[in-house]
């Protein structure tokens, strides 16, 4: 599970490096960079291939002076091997855990996960949420040599060049951390039972974008999002998996005793549940609920999408419970969240409460469900 918690961490630090009491920096170029380090991580300056550069490993560095929202960044890396999460956040909210980010996998290359644009929010990394054709692909990223990168984000679009600086790479329509503006940080990170992996950067730049700096990348098609989708859910407030853990049934003190926000699902279908609520003390479960009423008692195959685990009730009976966390069922499972699993409604005659109990545990809270057969059906 580090394995990504790694790189998720890495982005954490990049927000919040800036106001931490033992940050340290380094200087390359004429700026200073800050960050923390733990767990053998670090950031200092040497020569690598021929250039000066900066190393990062396991670790954020920070340009904290800067406060942009359209900009463009410019780098070179070269990872130290074929392993690793090695990219860049931006509009790093000095604020909160808040910020859009872009790495590439080494260990992908070739694949169609090898590039990944994602979005934090409260401190919640998203890649599992974010895996459609534009938001991740493919690209050859070899070991131990430079590798250009070009961002250009504008508004709520952005393009990502990955060595071609003439074509981009990935097209974000909408780059998700809505009016966000800040900061920009380098990061890298790896599994913890890798040694010596890191990667450095060169030749960086950061600056405004400007009247010349345009989005020119177009989106790529992705799945229309299918008949019968839910559109918006009740979500609670957060409290510990292990209030629901051994529960087959709730009660309506469980739900009352919650307080509710409303929240749409995003472009692709899917409910960033760390929109309504940041994970602190160990509250990483929140109930998503939906009323549907049925005009006779009837029966109905709701598909739904999760992550990381669920309990599914109909009027408090629990009916469903699935893990799809990070290699929860094999070394290659991702936990992507896609209408992959179902389960028959059983309604009555009336209002039913359908409610998941969604918890989280990295790389994305979220969940989504349809129900094609809306015949009969009222849902609110």
């Amino acid at each position: 599970m580090k394995t990504l918690v790694s790189a998720a961490a890495a982005a954490v630090l990049g927000a919040s490096a800036a106001a931490a009491q033992d940050a340290r920096t380094v200087e390359h170029d004429g700026h200073e960079w800050t960050f923390e380090a733990g767990d053998g991580g670090d950031v200092r300056v040497e020569t690598h291939l021929g250039r000066e550069a900066i190393y990062v490993t396991r670790a954020a560095a920070v340009r904290a002076d800067l406060d942009l929202a359209d900009v463009v960044i410019e780098y070179d890396y070269a990872s130290t091997q074929p392993s690793g999460f090695i990219g860049v956040n931006f509009r790093i909210d000095a604020n909160a855990p808040n910020l859009e980010q872009f790495y590439t996998r080494p260990h992908q290359s070739g694949h169609p996960d090898a590039t990944q644009y994602m979005v934090m929010i409260n401190g919640v990394a998203t890649w599992q949420l974010h895996a459609g054709p534009n938001e991740a692909t493919a690209v050859d990223l070899p070991a131990e040599e430079w590798i250009k990168v070009r961002i250009v984000a504008v508004g709520d679009r952005a393009d990502f060049y990955v060595g071609d600086m003439e074509t981009p790479l990935l097209h974000a329509p909408n780059l998700r951390f809505d009016g966000g503006h800040g900061g920009v940080g380098l990061f890298a990170s790896d599994r913890p039972w890798m040694t010596d992996t890191g990667a450095y950067f060169s030749d960086i730049a950061i600056r405004p974008a400007g009247d010349g700096d345009r989005i020119v990348g177009t989106p790529r098609d992705a799945d229309p999002l299918p008949e019968g989708l839910l559109r918006s859910f009740d979500v609670s407030s957060p409290f510990a998996e292990a209030d629901v853990a051994s529960q087959t049934a709730l009660g309506a003190h469980d739900l009352s005793e919650r307080t509710w926000a409303t929240l749409d699902v995003e472009d692709n279908g899917v409910a960033n549940l760390a929109r309504t609520t940041a994970i602190e003390d160990g509250a990483n479960t929140v109930f998503v609920r939906t009323t549907i009423v049925a005009d006779e008692a009837t029966d109905r195959l709701m598909m739904f999408g999760y992550s990381d685990r669920v309990r599914l009730y109909v009027n408090g009976e629990q009916i469903y419970f699935g893990n799809a966390q990070w290699r929860s069922r094999d070394h290659r499972f991702l936990g992507t969240v896609a209408l992959a699993d179902g389960a028959v409604l059983h309604l009555d005659e009336g209002e039913n409460e359908v409610v998941a109990a969604v918890s989280e545990m990295f790389g994305g809270w979220g969940f989504m469900a349809q129900i094609e057969n809306q015949d009969g059906l009222t849902i609110d």
